[in-house]
């Protein structure tokens, strides 16, 4: 609308322009003409009187007596010259006048011209701001006013009929998420209504898939353990020593996949709070656990980085990661530092054969397992590095694959956590204090 008003405006200008110059073009030729018949017809000794009569202020006349040469111009502008055989060709006299047009110099607006009497003697004349251009800024500003209100009304009816959906695509995006759901307004227009219903039932719908989730997944807790509990002690009873150790192991793998599942389908609802710990802390005990086991594992960074998550859920990825190197790679060396941004940079690398780097995104998904270098027989059934992905995405950070260090004997994979940066304002009476490394979760500021 306001290209509109403003387009309106200046075509509206122009053509105005137009029209005004072409009035003003015959309203000069008629008073040119009547002049020079006026002065011919009369005494000499009126001319002079009747010159200043005649002027008015959009001609100015002056007589000059046949005795006093003109001074004329030797030439005038192309837009005079087209002038002068445009009032010629609309009035005779004024052709037989021999008119001339001319001005003072360079972006001068005035028109100056002569025309010369039956008797010799001339008229001279000036046209002030003939040439001046022509400004349409009183029909501009108002154009702008109005399309300045029509603007302002505009953005407030487009802002009222927005609202609801800005609310609609706030409430999609904590579709899936831990934010507690608060039902949707249905307010504005029926259609966006009708959408505001239609979410709330399927918030609905899916707040009750999720209760029924969480007590499956208490019933499958219990209910699992329970029997695979059983199982095992009816297997210390058994006086086969190699069908007891094979039993075992098949329980061990069968407890090692519920235990991994739960976690997984258990993940989206951890009531963990995040707090803010010394995450080399954790490394160091993840990686000394290991070391203790007769594994060669190694950490290198600083003694101390402070970040702000779930300690437990950190401690989970870590790991996993660890133990994958361990398991796939055989040596696993975790490095960390921090970049120029501020994010933190964890890498846990091995020295196995590695993962081909078209597998890398495949590997993420839940359940996916590369048969060439992952076997029951190591108990994993491909959630590692989707339990790993979630919960680094939870801490709003970034999982990337890639390859070691080749040099330092570290070529296989290379699993690298980015953090990002910001801390919060530390508000708890111990400030400052170590808690110990209770269950591995790292040094709690």
């Amino acid at each position: 609308m306001t290209l509109v008003f403003l387009t309106n405006a200046i075509f509206y200008g122009q053509a105005e322009t137009y029209i005004v110059d072409d009035v003003r073009i015959a309203q000069l030729g008629e008073a040119l003409s009547t002049d020079l018949r006026v002065l011919a017809a009369a005494p000499v000794s009126q001319r002079s009187f009747l010159a200043v009569m005649l002027l008015g202020s959009e001609l100015s006349v002056a007589w000059q007596p046949a005795s006093i040469a003109p001074v004329l111009p030797g030439r005038s502008p192309v837009a005079l010259t087209q002038l002068v055989q445009r009032l010629k060709a609309d009035d005779p006299i004024l052709e037989q006048a021999h008119l001339d047009l001319y001005t003072l110099g360079p972006g001068s607006a005035d028109v100056l011209g002569s025309q010369r009497l039956p008797d010799g003697s001339y008229i001279h004349f000036r046209v002030p701001g003939m040439l001046g251009h022509h400004r349409v800024t009183r029909g501009l500003a108002s154009a702008a006013i109005a399309a300045g209100a029509v603007a302002i009304a505009a953005t407030m009816l487009i802002r009222g009929l927005s609202m609801p959906l800005r609310a609609l695509a706030s409430v999609a995006d904590r579709i899936g998420s831990n934010e507690t759901w608060v039902p949707l307004a249905e307010r504005g227009p029926p259609e966006v209504r009708g959408l505001a219903r239609a979410i709330n039932a399927m918030q609905e719908r899916i707040q009750s898939l999720i209760n029924d989730r969480t007590q499956a997944l208490a019933a499958v807790s219990h209910d699992l353990r329970t029997p695979l509990t059983r199982l095992r002690l009816r297997c210390g009873f058994l006086n086969d020593g190699e069908a007891q150790a094979a039993i075992e192991a098949d329980l061990d793998e069968m407890e090692a996949m519920v235990n991994g599942i739960l976690a997984y389908l258990a993940g989206a609802d951890d009531p963990e709070v995040p707090r803010t710990i010394n995450i080399v802390a954790t490394l160091e005990t993840l990686v000394d656990d290991h070391v203790d086991r007769g594994h060669e594992a190694h950490y290198e960074g600083p003694d101390r980085a402070l970040v702000h998550v779930r300690p437990l859920a950190m401690k989970r990825v870590l790991s996993n990661l660890i133990e994958n190197a361990i398991n796939y790679g055989g040596n696993v060396l975790a490095t960390l530092r921090t970049r120029e941004d501020g994010a933190l940079e964890i890498a846990i690398s091995d020295s196995g054969p590695g993962i081909p780097e078209s597998e890398y995104e495949r590997v993420i998904a839940p359940f996916y397992r590369l048969e060439s270098s992952r076997s029951r027989a190591t108990g994993g059934i491909g959630l590692g590095l989707a339990i790993v992905q979630r919960e680094i995405s939870r801490e709003g950070g970034t999982l990337v694959l890639g390859r070691g260090d080749a040099s330092k004997g570290y070529g296989g994979l290379c699993a690298t956590i980015i953090l990002p940066k910001g801390l919060p304002s530390p508000s708890r009476k111990n400030e400052g204090k170590t808690e110990g490394k209770g269950e591995g979760q790292g040094e709690e500021v």
